[in-house]
């Protein structure tokens, strides 16, 4: 993985189903130089904390259906891809719960030879549930976001160094919600616009590894100063990496860098974060029918919690899949969190393990099946929960 550092998340096993599946003009609608690729998932989900309490757990079922239409383009120099989609959640037994997710997006790349150019944009409506860090379980439903990305970067080669660069955007905006006991909760504290500049510098060093050094500049700018606690959460930090790349022959890529990060707070009263960063991204096939990968990376996270600056948080993950019979793989994931809230005492700790299955019926149908349990445990009060999390979907895709 090249750009920035997502959370850490467990790994499924679409990897492997993707290498032994059929041919893409087979699975498509080809029209010309498109490729046309409807789809629709449909999943039932038992949680058994949906809220995620400590004590008092409420569980449910919940029913997804997730619809998904995608064009890409080939040229011989131009790459296009337009996609939309949407998730509808219905819960059994808390109604105020169901969501309506929806999200647009373009991208395209040049390729100029010794140079190239890329672009996206990314429209995305969505939700954060009640019980997560910044939605009390005292608000009515869940709260509503829309969550705009957009990037564009370059490569450029010269003299043996590969240069590369990205400018990158986000703009993040929340409604309001209504507790249980009918009085407003404003969340436009929580509304911001995030940039950032990232120059990347590589050296081969012989077949298959490549030395680079990076820099990311960040901003972080809040419409609300100062928010509802009467503190500014602006802030501004870079990111400074030097890492090596490797590709052996196919079977193992990996990514790994570390170094310093800094992020300066307007507001006094937050202090300044400083400390050493890591980005680790290992994928391996170990076998023709076993592949495994691995993600650490230790990044400053935003959060609204009351008299917290941001989160310094360190994320590790780790999966497995196996492909038992050509149609059938199955894998195995285990991930942790851990969640330092910087100026106040709160420290989270988050572990996930998980199975999961995929058993493709024909070219067209996929069944899927997991099963998850994540635990957290904090210093803060109330802030412990267990949650067991069971799924099979169908996936229909032409």
């Amino acid at each position: 993985m090249f750009w920035g550092s997502p959370p850490v998340q467990a790994q499924s096993t679409d990897s492997t189903a993707n290498r032994h599946t059929v041919p893409e003009d087979q699975r498509h609608i080809r029209l010309g130089r498109f490729v046309l690729t409807p789809e629709i998932t449909s999943r039932a989900q038992y949680d058994d904390n949906i809220f995620l309490t400590e004590s008092n757990r409420q569980s449910d079922v919940i029913t997804t259906l997730a619809p998904r239409l995608a064009l890409s383009g080939d040229w011989p120099f131009f790459q296009m891809h337009l996609a939309m989609g949407g998730e509808l959640g219905f819960f059994a037994r808390s109604d105020d719960d169901n969501y309506q997710d929806a999200d647009l997006k373009a991208a395209g790349s040049l390729d100029l030879g010794t140079s190239s150019l890329d672009g996206a944009i990314d429209w995305q409506r969505r939700h954060d549930p009640r019980g997560s860090n910044d939605v009390s379980t005292a608000a009515r439903e869940p709260v509503i976001y829309r969550d705009v990305r957009a990037h564009i970067g370059g490569r450029y080669v010269t003299r043996g160094w590969r240069y590369e660069s990205r400018l990158s955007l986000r703009r993040v905006e929340f409604d309001d919600s209504t507790a249980i006991n009918g009085t407003l909760i404003r969340n436009d504290d929580r509304n911001r616009l995030e940039t950032r500049e990232t120059i990347r510098a590589l050296l081969p060093l012989d077949l298959g590894r490549e030395a680079y050094g990076e820099m990311t500049l960040n901003q972080r700018q809040y419409d609300r100063t100062p928010d509802d606690s009467g503190l500014n959460r602006d802030s501004a930090g870079f990111q400074m990496l030097g890492g090596m790349r490797f590709d052996l022959t196919d079977l193992i890529r990996a990514d790994l860098a570390a170094g310093w990060m800094s992020q300066s707070y307007v507001d006094p009263s937050f202090g300044n974060i400083n400390d050493y960063t890591l980005r680790a991204d290992i994928d391996w096939s170990v076998t023709r029918l076993s592949h495994l990968t691995l993600n650490a990376a230790r990044t400053v996270r935003e959060t609204t919690v009351t008299g917290a600056s941001g989160i310094l948080a360190f994320d590790f993950g780790i999966g497995i899949s196996h492909e038992l019979r050509r149609n059938l793989q199955i894998g195995l994931n285990a991930t942790y969190s851990d969640e330092d809230f910087q100026q106040v005492t709160r420290q989270d700790r988050i572990a996930t393990f998980g199975l999961n299955a995929d058993y493709h019926l024909n070219r067209f149908a996929r069944i899927s099946g997991a099963i998850d349990h994540d635990i957290r445990q904090s210093n803060s009060s109330g802030e412990d929960y267990r949650r067991l999390q069971s799924l099979i979907s169908l996936k229909l895709e032409m």
